[in-house]
């Protein structure tokens, strides 16, 4: 049984890209990440590959309830045992009351990972910008999703979205309307004061939270968007460290971030 990491689902997507995955037996997999999980579910509305609860060759470790809560149309959800793992879905406004609660778990589970307080709550910051731009640039707000797990150590976040998409998104800005790439369109939507409004507006600082949130922790950031994925990962992310790779095609936009107390092994993954 091999682990359904981001480099297997690359490899999954362009099989089923390329028309080789049907019929094709499919080893057996475990899906411990949340990124993964979520990132199958864009491939699944792209048609590329099935829902992973859909999947018989897919074994859901841990995030199988959460996932079970997903398909049940939860709002939001945390595991009433454990309480390290769940989700935030966005609606047609921002509920404040929600998020607060969201967020007070969120900061909780990583506490109890082993991440110093202040950490905790500069990592809930980051998630917090994340769900506000599913709201501000989406398009479809209603598509959106916020999700976190904490085991020993480590801390996971996603934010995702069926929305428009970084590169569509930018073009609306007069400044950015010959932009044809997606890939530079994630590298521009994750550099500071850049966004649909324009530079020099005071929008576009999303994404600022997520880097000092992250900034002397061992982790893995990876998002997505059209037909490319940006990857940075080892001590200390930035964007300086950033790499770019051409991906199977999805819908709106998914970041995945999972970080490491610092002085442990970073993760790591190919672009």
């Amino acid at each position: 049984m091999t682990t359904l990491d981001f480099a297997a689902l690359d490899g999954l997507a362009f099989a089923a890209e390329r028309g080789r995955l049907a019929g094709r037996q499919v080893e057996r997999a475990v899906v411990r990440d949340l990124g993964p999980l979520i990132e199958m579910s864009h491939l699944a509305a792209a048609g590329l590959l099935p829902r992973p609860g859909d999947a018989p060759w897919l074994e859901l470790d841990g995030v199988g309830d959460l996932r079970g809560a997903l398909a049940q149309g939860q709002m939001r959800w945390v595991c009433p045992f454990r309480r390290n793992v769940g989700f935030l879905r966005t609606a047609g406004e921002r509920d404040e009351m929600s998020w607060t609660a969201f967020g007070v778990a969120a900061q909780q589970a990583a506490v109890g990972a082993g991440f110093a307080k202040r950490v905790a709550a500069q990592l809930v910051g980051a998630i917090g910008e994340m769900y506000s731009n599913i709201y501000e640039h989406s398009g479809a707000a209603r598509t959106g999703l916020v999700a976190f797990m904490a085991r020993e150590k480590s801390f996971e976040f996603v934010a995702a979205d069926r929305g428009a998409g970084v590169l569509d998104s930018l073009r609306t800005c007069p400044e950015y309307a010959g932009l044809d790439d997606h890939g530079e369109a994630l590298r521009l939507t994750l550099s500071d004061g850049v966004s649909r409004h324009g530079r020099g507006t005071d929008h576009g600082k999303g994404f600022r939270p997520l880097f000092i949130g992250v900034a002397n922790l061992n982790g893995l950031l990876r998002f997505r968007s059209g037909d490319h994925a940006l990857v940075i990962d080892g001590h200390k992310p930035s964007l300086v460290a950033a790499r770019l790779a051409q991906k199977p095609r999805i819908g709106g936009f998914l970041a995945s971030v999972k970080c490491l107390v610092a002085g442990d092994a970073a993760p790591s993954t190919r672009p």
